[in-house]
């Protein structure tokens, strides 16, 4: 019985066959390669009980984005030096999605980046 022809990978400019997933061998994601490691829980990165009901209060008294000339509403709570274990209120700001992931990318070594200091 005839079975489809091969697909070839989704990378762009490779013409090897494709596996699963849309891509060959060489092109898969590193998680599924084996190679990366998984992110470990909020919970293991520091973020308990007491961390969620401080974030909760946090938004709660700021419901605005801290960045100026942002009006976007608040759904992160950042640490402004960015150590998760410094949970002072003059350390802690308010953001959106958006800023708050600027943020990381760019001082707190989102995306592989350097940390920077502050």
């Amino acid at each position: 019985m005839p079975t489809r022809a091969p697909r070839h990978c989704t990378h762009a400019g490779c013409d090897e066959d494709a596996e699963f997933g849309g891509r060959c061998a060489r092109h898969r994601h590193p998680i599924r390669r084996g190679k990366a490691k998984a992110r470990p829980s909020s919970h293991a990165q520091g973020y308990d009980r007491t961390w969620r009901a401080l974030s909760a209060r946090i938004r709660r008294e700021r419901p605005w984005c801290e960045v100026p000339n942002c009006s976007a509403p608040s759904a992160h709570v950042d640490h402004v030096d960015g150590d998760k274990t410094n949970s002072q209120e003059w350390n802690l700001q308010a953001l959106c999605v958006s800023c708050h992931s600027r943020k990381t990318v760019k001082h707190d070594g989102g995306f592989g980046n350097e940390r920077t200091p502050r």
